[in-house]
């Protein structure tokens, strides 16, 4: 993310959060969507670290 508008880091974690349900949403139901702007694709990075843990 290049610049943070938001002013507690509470806000910008929940604005990942989400993203991370659309993503999700869209994976349940077999869409394979891009991510759109920086928070879209740090959720995207997440969800993809979280499910390298798992494996």
């Amino acid at each position: 993310m290049a610049r943070d508008y938001e002013r507690k880091t509470t806000h910008t974690e929940a604005m990942i959060d989400v993203a991370m349900i659309r993503l999700m949403a869209a994976r349940l139901v077999g869409d394979d969507i891009e991510p759109r702007g920086p928070i879209e694709t740090e959720a995207a990075r997440r969800l993809a670290e979280d499910l390298n843990d798992q494996k």
